[in-house]
Order: C-alpha cells, then sequence, then structure tokens
C-alpha cells in the first residue's frame, strides 16, 4: 500500500516515470531514454542530487548501450531545473496533466532561449530541400514542389516545431540564406583531436544528439556550428583528450536568484559565470543611477 503523496517509480525500456500524487496536484516527471544523449548536465545540476547516470557500454569502438538516466524517487523534489537544462528535450514534467516548471513558476529559474525564427522570402527561389531531411530531430516541414524529374521547383511554408526543435542552428547553415535565424541555449567551444582517436572509433557519433559529430571512414570530424555543446561525446570517448568540449555561455531570461547561480556555477566556466554577475551588476548600478538611489 503507498501513501498519497509518496512517490512512485516505473522504469521501461524506452522511458522513466516519476509520480507523486497528491490531493491537489499530481506530478509527473518523464525521462525519454531514446532521446537521452547521455550528456550529465541534468545530474550535474540536480540540487537534490537524486540523478545518476549508468556507463556507456562501447564494443568495437560503437556504443552499444547508452548511458541510462536513474531518479531517486526519494530524492527528488520535482523542481524541474533538469527539463529546463535537457539539451536534448528528453525530460518533461506535468502537474495534473499539464506542462508547469516549479522553479521557473517561482521565479528561481530562467527559461534558456533556444529560438528558430524563420523567414518565408528566404525560401522563394530556393531549388535545395535537403535541409529538411538534415534536420536531426525532423522539426522542419515544408510544402515542396517538384517537376517531373524530381527537381526541386519551389519551396513554401516552411515550419519549424518549436517543441521538437534542439537549436542546433544545421538548417540554418545548409539551408537558403537568410531562411533560418537560430539562437543556441549553449554557446561554447568544441575541437577533436582525430590523431588520439582509437582505429574506426565511433562512439562519439552514436551520442551525437544533433549529428554535429560524423566519421568519414577515416577519421571523426566535428562541425562546431551544429554542436550543442551539451559533451556528450567526452563521456563515452576512450581517448583522453581526443574530445574538448567547453560551455562558455548560456542564453536565458534575466533571471538574479541562488538557485541560478549555483547551477550557472557547475555548468560553465569561471570566467562566463563572473562575467554574467558583472554584468548583472552593470545593470543594477545603472537602475540605481536612473532611480537616484546613489
Amino acid at each position: 500500500m503507498t501513501t498519497r503523496g509518496a512517490p512512485l517509480k516505473h522504469d521501461t525500456e524506452s522511458r522513466l516515470t516519476l509520480l507523486r500524487p497528491m490531493v491537489t496536484r499530481r506530478y509527473e516527471l518523464t525521462v525519454d531514454h531514446e532521446q537521452c544523449c547521455g550528456c550529465r548536465i541534468c545530474s550535474l545540476a540536480c540540487p537534490q542530487e537524486a540523478i545518476t547516470l549508468s556507463e556507456a557500454v562501447l564494443e568495437g569502438g560503437r556504443v552499444i548501450q547508452r548511458a541510462r538516466v536513474d531518479i531517486d524517487p526519494q530524492k527528488c523534489s520535482f523542481c524541474g531545473e533538469c527539463v529546463v537544462l535537457c539539451p536534448s528535450r528528453a525530460i518533461e514534467l506535468t502537474i495534473n496533466g499539464q506542462p508547469e516548471i516549479p522553479v521557473i513558476v517561482g521565479e528561481a529559474f530562467p527559461y534558456l532561449v533556444r529560438r528558430n525564427r524563420v523567414d518565408q522570402r528566404a525560401a522563394e527561389g530556393a531549388r535545395d530541400a535537403t535541409f529538411i531531411d538534415a534536420c536531426p530531430v525532423g522539426a522542419i516541414s515544408a510544402e515542396v514542389e517538384r517537376d517531373a524529374s524530381g527537381e526541386v521547383t519551389a519551396i513554401r511554408n516552411v515550419q519549424v516545431d518549436k517543441r521538437a526543435c534542439l537549436g542546433c542552428s544545421r538548417c540554418m547553415h545548409i539551408g537558403p540564406e537568410g531562411l533560418f535565424t537560430v539562437t543556441k541555449p549553449y554557446e561554447g567551444r568544441a575541437r577533436v583531436d582525430a590523431t588520439l582517436c582509437p582505429e574506426a572509433c565511433q562512439a562519439c557519433v552514436d551520442v551525437c544528439p544533433t549529428n554535429a559529430i560524423t566519421y568519414d571512414g577515416q577519421r571523426v570530424w566535428l562541425d562546431e556550428r551544429s554542436c550543442l555543446f551539451c559533451d556528450a561525446c567526452t563521456h563515452v570517448c576512450p581517448a583522453e583528450g581526443a574530445l574538448t568540449i567547453v560551455r562558455r555561455r548560456i542564453n536565458h531570461t534575466p533571471i538574479d536568484s541562488g538557485a541560478w547561480t549555483k547551477a550557472l556555477a557547475l555548468l560553465v566556466s569561471r570566467h562566463a559565470v563572473a562575467r554574467e554577475f558583472d554584468i548583472k551588476g552593470q545593470a543594477k548600478r545603472r537602475r540605481l543611477v536612473l532611480n537616484d538611489e546613489i
């Protein structure tokens, strides 16, 4: 027999679900194991240290079993920080069946800026629709007209599913110029030293959520433009130093809270944290000047 309000856990091959049924509110936190890339951002930032990940299993340079998220139902507070931060949108939280994130409602956490704006005029005259299928999560659709030979003659009504889009910017770089304007939630630096890669190893390719890492049969290539800087690749790479991912900035809505400060310090470099605090300090001083408070 379970006590009302006590968390319940159900884990299957494809989905982990935590429930907290209460008198007036029913919390449901889900993790899509297939969508999760194993980046560990959620476990790194969890304020209750409730989230852990298993180690990925490699065989012959390929990932045969991805890292798997587990959540301790006795520790999880259903705060929603992991939902906000997840770069692959693998974690969702609903309250009474509706999406709701307590740390955002309580103004303790910001929204991450993940934006993809479409300028339909840029599609006029375009004759290449490969950007649609190139989206790693299938978030792009359009009306594509072709002639009898299969050549593209017109592209209209380009749409982006905002709930699916990861903000990787791949479409912006391979689509018609000006059609997409993407703002990534995470910014940083990504490098691969192929000379350190074990022969034929493609573990990083297997876990990259945006296909920013590819293997041409000879070596691994990394397109920094499409990288989310999630760091999933470095966690499966068997060669130390072969991959370097540095998060330098998180684009987010304005916020000033201890919870966000703590999370930020865990996710980006100290220099980036100091820079953000300096900007906040300047903004605060400006407000004080305008209000004649100093």
